[in-house]
């Protein structure tokens, strides 16, 4: 239909802004949380995918499939199976080498291009657990189209938080037993000071049970940091 000046049209997360002044050509990366640690994040016309494990039926085709770690409900091959495509890149760490051979090892702090995609790879570990030692986790921090999404593996709450700058959305693991509790997501948001926050491993398998409201309070309580959960479409920033 025909739009008049000043309308919004927005379509394929891209929006157009229409003045009598100028056009303003406003792009979106979408990020939808799809269970567990799972990830898809849409961005500059790729399709990438955080440790997919939960996914739904007919699942769009991964153009990049970033893997945190080894174990069975992050590094799931046949969900892999179910996305992957000629030519899609995956990363990860040595140690999920062992177990998917394709991956790209990315080294801590290493950051590879991908056509104005970028990835760099950080520590993630636990402290006083036993589940994840260091060298284990790679947490990830993915930039693309002026955003800095960080994903933080299956991790505690670290030193080397301390070092991530600008992070626009941060995903941390809330569900205690195997990673941060709670009270540990939001002191490591405090420190990484993101503009927003989607919470992850939690209430998805025995020992995870977090309730995600109650983070929501305690982070309002402390900080000015928004949080969001699931929406069907995923949220676009």
């Amino acid at each position: 239909r025909s739009r008049g000046l000043g309308d919004v049209y927005k379509r394929q997360g891209i929006t157009f802004l229409l003045s009598n002044i100028n056009f303003v050509l406003v792009i979106f990366m979408k990020i939808q949380w799809l269970g567990h640690a799972t990830f898809r994040i849409e961005t500059n016309g790729k399709i990438i995918y955080i440790d997919p494990y939960v996914l739904p039926k007919n699942s769009p085709l991964a153009d990049m499939i970033l893997i945190t770690h080894d174990h069975f409900d992050h590094l799931d091959t046949g969900k892999i199976g179910e996305i992957r495509k000629p030519g899609t890149i995956f990363l990860g760490n040595e140690k999920t080498v062992k177990s998917f051979r394709e991956i790209m090892v990315i080294g801590y702090w290493e950051t590879r291009d991908f056509n104005g995609i970028k990835v760099t790879a950080v520590p993630g570990y636990n402290t006083g657990k036993r589940f994840h030692p260091k060298g284990d986790v790679s947490g990830f921090i993915l930039e693309s189209e002026g955003k800095r999404i960080y994903h933080a593996g299956d991790t505690d709450l670290i030193p080397e938080m301390n070092s991530l700058e600008e992070i626009d959305v941060a995903l941390l693991p809330i569900g205690g037993t195997y990673t941060m509790d709670m009270e540990e997501a939001v002191r490591a948001a405090l420190i990484i000071r993101p503009k927003i926050i989607i919470p992850m491993h939690y209430n998805s398998l025995q020992g995870l049970e977090a309730d995600p409201a109650e983070f929501r309070k305690m982070l309002s309580e402390n900080s000015s940091i928004e949080m969001e959960t699931a929406h069907p479409n995923g949220i676009e920033i």
